[in-house]
């Protein structure tokens, strides 16, 4: 018991943890991955797992009597949060399903209630970590078929970290609702005990106010994610895919559209930086969700193919312009390596599809 303790208190930190906090005690995003605490997390998980199994009462009630600690503040710090956390998530799978369930649904609401708790944009980011982390290590949980109301106040959550500018935050929260998507995509399409439609369908109809604060490589995974829910083709599947795969799409494809509205009539507009910058977003999202979502994807390919094939022509004629009249210096140009990036994406995009 005293082992297990110990374990619990001192727990190394996971690879999918990105919020840390630095030498200065800032509560800070994670740069590099520490190769050394990876494997030691692992060690540790092993242990802890084997321990678990050999009494998992006293794991548990060593666990809700730390978690206890920190709601009442005796024992509260970040570090502390951390550790139990990282610990908690790390012996998914080693109790029974209906321990597990009992013992998770204590374990999320104190952290929910913990966050609403708080004040101060450090200790909410160091929670809304945790929150992710031990949710995203529990696919069994919230896949199970009384817990739908559950999943979804969770994602409702991830959401909400999705506008936190701290750093880290919205990064984890993009990756957890990926790790979500993967691993409990049909819940997503299929129609839930007391709801009227999938929940994809309100997920597309609000991904502009979700995606709003989020950074273009953040949206990338926004979008992957969703397209993997779509991706769910079992016999349950009710949904009009190809529909829903339209509107997830609509925002990048109204830009398009506007885009190449613009270059029909003046061809220099597609020579700005910022458009450039612009199309090789679209063309980044649209690869996203290919990558997903499989052969569904033609619906889509069909909506930009001709254009897709006029601007690789449009941007191939203007690089070997450039570079006739500049030599080999044009290859260094900014706005030329713009010019073959976007070429790049589309020859990205097709090898994908």
């Amino acid at each position: 018991s005293r082992v297990r303790v110990v374990f619990i208190s001192r727990m190394a930190k996971p690879e999918e943890v990105l919020v840390v906090e630095d030498e200065a005690g800032n509560i800070v995003r994670e740069q590099t991955k520490d190769t050394e605490v990876i494997a030691q997390y692992k060690t540790m998980r092993e242990a802890l797992v084997y321990l678990t199994h050999l009494d998992q009462d006293d794991t548990e009630s060593i666990m809700l009597e730390k978690l206890a600690q920190q709601v009442d503040g005796t024992e509260w710090s970040w570090n502390n949060l951390n550790t139990l956390c990282w610990a908690i998530g790390s012996i998914s799978g080693a109790m029974g399903e209906e321990e597990e369930k009992r013992f998770l649904v204590t374990v999320i609401k104190d952290l929910l209630g913990l966050c609403e708790m708080k004040r101060g944009k450090d200790n909410k980011a160091v929670i809304a970590s945790n929150i992710m982390y031990v949710v995203g290590q529990y696919p069994r949980f919230l896949r199970a078929p009384k817990h739908w109301k559950f999943l979804r106040t969770v994602v409702t959550k991830l959401f909400e970290f999705m506008h936190e500018k701290h750093p880290g935050v919205q990064d984890m929260a993009c990756d957890t609702y990926l790790k979500i998507a993967q691993k409990c995509k049909r819940k997503f399409v299929t129609t839930q005990a007391n709801e009227s439609a999938p929940y994809i369908e309100e997920l597309v109809a609000k991904i502009g106010d979700n995606t709003s604060d989020l950074e273009p490589h953040q949206i990338y995974v926004f979008y992957e994610a969703t397209g993997t829910m779509l991706s769910e083709k079992g016999p349950q599947v009710s949904l009009d895919r190809v529909g829903v795969l339209a509107k997830l799409m609509d925002l990048p494809n109204s830009v398009w559209k506007g885009i190449m509205a613009q270059a029909a009539v003046n061809l220099q507009v597609l020579l700005d930086a910022g458009t450039m910058r612009e199309l090789t977003k679209i063309l980044k999202t649209n690869a996203a969700v290919c990558a997903s979502v499989g052969p569904l994807y033609v619906h889509q390919l069909g909506v930009i193919f001709l254009d897709l094939l006029n601007l690789y022509s449009t941007y191939s004629g203007q690089v070997a312009q450039a570079v006739a009249t500049q030599g080999q210096y044009a290859t260094r140009m900014s706005n030329v390596r713009a010019m073959r990036g976007i070429k790049k994406e589309v020859l990205r995009l097709l090898t994908t599809f």
